[in-house]
């Protein structure tokens, strides 16, 4: 007897995400403002009252996007500090985190997209920005780590993870979100330059 509403949950959950795909496609291609919740419908293959029945609004629906797109990246992140790693490896994993929101066509258009709407609304970025974790803070963790063990000098985790995160988003993400397409053999000898250029000032 418990089977059933166990299926219909399932279903539920499968068409819940069936609909975030549908929008997400439909936010990268055509933008929030040129969104529909007609075309989110039809590009998810359900009807327009199903989506309704899972999201109040294009915004609460948008938000969930959001909400998924940084709790990826969240994951990503949670990297702890191993003494039996290199720095350069484990800065690597960091960088690469950071690279998700670019390094497949879907999440560079999604990216350009929040970065859009962001700048459009700076209230709507704080706010929605606000509901989450610090983005640093799994890196600010790993700092104090690697500073623990005599490998980097910070004295300031939180002023060292605004440098680091400044050299990889200025140099590899932003200028992501204005090319057609992501130069990936660029990436790689920058991305090492800059990590080198960073463990050069804090290595102790």
């Amino acid at each position: 007897m418990d089977s059933q509403p166990t299926a219909k949950k399932r279903d539920t959950s499968r068409k819940r995400e069936t609909i975030l795909n549908g929008a997400i496609r439909v936010f990268t291609e055509t933008g929030y403002d040129n969104a529909s919740m007609d075309r989110i419908a039809a590009i998810a293959g359900v009807s327009k009252r199903t989506v309704y029945n899972h999201f109040a609004s294009k915004e609460n629906l948008f938000q969930e996007v959001v909400a998924g797109f940084l709790a990826e990246q969240h994951v990503l992140k949670q990297i702890d500090y191993d003494p039996a790693q290199s720095l350069e490896a484990q800065l690597t994993a960091f960088a690469r985190a950071e690279l998700f929101l670019i390094n497949s066509p879907s999440r560079l258009g999604l990216s350009r997209v929040l970065t859009s709407v962001f700048i459009r609304d700076i209230e709507y970025a704080r706010t929605t920005r606000a509901k989450y974790a610090s983005p640093h803070e799994p890196f600010v963790k790993w700092l104090l780590a690697a500073h623990a063990d005599n490998k980097l000098q910070i004295d300031n985790p939180a002023l060292a993870a605004m440098v680091f995160y400044a050299m990889i988003e200025g140099a590899l993400t932003w200028p992501a979100l204005f090319q057609q397409t992501i130069i990936t053999d660029r990436v790689k000898p920058l991305m090492d330059e800059l990590l080198a250029t960073f463990i050069s000032r804090y290595r102790k």
